[in-house]
């Protein structure tokens, strides 16, 4: 931390409140605190220096900010802390929560709101439809299409590459190239034509 820019204090926006943060693991000099303006700060605990977080982009789109507690990376997560702090549980079974325009950055407790697991589903088959997800019989999104498996049906039939090659050319394992060979993977796939 000895390269972060502390002042005295960090300026709240128009209407924003901030709220104390529980950590897994009390930290010696620092306390965060979370925004209803999805904003992160941290306060020194001795003289009162505060620091607004810089947040970053995950794989998976959430907003997060990086801390250290004992020398470990940890990470606060935006949408999370604005569920607990700001966003209200209209009932008791609401256990889930979600993006309502399911934009991930959106973290405002207006759009982050809490919900039933039925609803939560329905969440996550809009989101898959919005962004081209395409499920297969194990979940998840698969990383051979069919028109992958005959280029790999066909590269195993002339033999030419060794299927090390062939699994890291399509980024799978061995062991799966060996199923699609034996059939027991994909076995509905007929080998590419030349």
């Amino acid at each position: 931390m000895a390269n972060v820019k502390r002042v005295d204090k960090v300026k709240s926006l128009p209407g924003e409140r901030w709220k104390k943060v529980e950590l897994p693991k009390e930290t010696n000099h620092v306390e965060y605190y979370i925004s209803n303006k999805a904003r992160i700060r941290s306060v020194h605990k001795y003289n009162g220096s505060q620091h607004l977080l810089k947040p970053t982009i995950d794989p998976k789109k959430y907003v997060r900010c990086s801390i250290k507690i004992d020398g470990k990376n940890y990470a606060l997560y935006t949408h999370q802390l604005v569920a607990k702090y700001w966003s209200k549980k209209k009932k008791p079974h609401f256990t889930k929560y979600i993006h309502v325009d399911l934009d991930r950055t959106n973290n405002l407790p207006s759009n982050v709101v809490w919900v039933s697991d039925e609803d939560w589903l329905k969440y996550i088959r809009a989101r898959a439809k919005k962004f081209g997800f395409v499920p297969h019989r194990k979940g998840g999104k698969p990383k051979l299409t069919e028109k992958k498996v005959a280029r790999i049906k066909r590269m195993l039939q002339t033999g030419r590459k060794k299927k090390k090659y062939i699994a890291e050319k399509f980024g799978v394992s061995h062991t799966q190239i060996n199923r699609i060979e034996s059939g027991e993977n994909w076995g509905h796939v007929k080998p590419a034509v030349k």
